[in-house]
């Protein structure tokens, strides 16, 4: 008795819901990733063999001019140390969407007193205000009242120094000096690329 012959068929499979779920993960990726916001001072960062690596930090860059920069870390962060500051600077009379532009500045250097008028600008107008740096000297000491609020903030948080390879030394010197004999801050770490690498964010002591 002859064997009965099974018809193949081909195979279909529909792939529509698994390109519909493929661009929905991809818009979703899109519009909740967060980019980096480009530093307000590029630094030329010299060589280092530590691997100790940033994690939370208040940053204090000083770039090749001599410019001093104030950084923190996170959003939340910022918005503590500028309440913090307002406490001290009724002055300033911010208004939230001021208070909304510091939270998203990652590193500023800006005298204080410009502090409103610096708050007020757009995107556009901030990238191109030319930010002359913090004032370090004894007379008016702008960076250590910005150091001594963000540690009212979080008084664990470390403090990292940023200096380009061709800064000033003699501004080096006095950023520390803040640091070390006005703030009783000795711990200290100094930002740098590891040696032979094009790695950024090393830190050592």
């Amino acid at each position: 008795m002859p064997k009965a012959k099974i018809t193949r068929k081909s195979t279909s499979i529909d792939m529509t819901a698994m390109c519909d779920v493929s661009f929905l993960l991809l818009t979703f990726f899109m519009l909740t990733s967060k980019f980096k916001p480009p530093e307000a001072v590029p630094v030329d960062l010299p060589g280092s063999r530590s691997q100790i690596k940033i994690d939370d930090m208040m940053t204090i860059s000083v770039n090749r001019d001599g410019n001093v920069f104030f950084g923190m870390p996170t959003g939340s962060d910022r918005a503590a140390l500028l309440e913090n500051m307002i406490k001290f600077h009724p002055e300033w009379n911010l208004s939230p969407a001021q208070k909304k532009n510091f939270e998203v500045i990652e590193s500023f250097g800006f005298p204080i007193a410009a502090t409103p008028q610096v708050l007020n600008f757009n995107e556009d107008q901030y990238k191109n205000y030319k930010q002359p740096g913090i004032s370090i000297d004894s007379t008016k000491g702008e960076l250590v009242e910005w150091v001594r609020q963000a540690q009212h903030v979080n008084p664990k948080m470390r403090v990292a120094i940023k200096g380009d390879r061709n800064s000033n030394v003699t501004v080096f010197r006095q950023v520390i000096y803040n640091l070390t004999e006005k703030l009783n801050i000795h711990n200290l770490n100094l930002i740098t690329t590891l040696s032979g690498t094009s790695e950024k964010g090393a830190a050592g002591k």
